[in-house]
């Protein structure tokens, strides 16, 4: 004598549609909370790392020679300096974070550009001049100076005007 069950469904068949469940409400939960749904794109993502502007030369004569580049990555602004001249070939000697987004240009010697060395000050010793834009597109003007003492690159503010 055979039993016959009253489920229309076999049991491979109610596996896999509570595995097909399990799968939606877990797309559903990462698509409503932001903080998970970052997470998950930042690990699709391929790397979006671009090189916007790149500049060679000396700091100064006693100084580095440098290679810096302006970098734009997960829609910030940053600068790379490498030291060309180290034991161990080209070597990262600083990351600079810009605290804006938007990359700008500027004129240089008649030309327009979106990252120089060059010496601003006229002391002989070159600095890393890079534009951008705040959110208000608002123009900056990023200046960093190479510091001898702790081999970093400071940032270069206007002097106070003093009456």
């Amino acid at each position: 004598m055979t039993t016959k069950t009253d489920s229309t469904f076999s049991k491979n068949e109610l596996v896999l549609m509570l595995a097909l469940a399990l799968v939606a409400m877990t797309i559903t939960t990462v698509a409503v909370v932001p903080s998970l749904r970052d997470k998950v794109k930042a690990a699709f993502e391929l790397g979006d790392r671009e090189i916007l502007a790149k500049v060679s030369g000396r700091i100064s004569v006693k100084g580095p020679r440098v290679t810096v580049l302006k970098i734009r990555e997960k829609n910030r602004l940053s600068l790379e300096v490498y030291d060309l001249d180290g034991a161990d070939g080209m070597g990262l000697i600083a990351k600079i974070p810009l605290a804006e987004s938007r990359d700008g240009y500027f004129s240089l010697q008649g030309n327009a550009t979106n990252l120089a060395l060059t010496d601003v000050d006229s002391d002989g010793q070159m600095e890393i001049v890079a534009p951008t834009y705040d959110e208000q597109m608002v123009p900056r003007l990023n200046i960093y100076k190479y510091n001898f003492d702790t081999k970093g690159f400071d940032k270069v503010t206007a002097p106070s005007e003093e009456h």
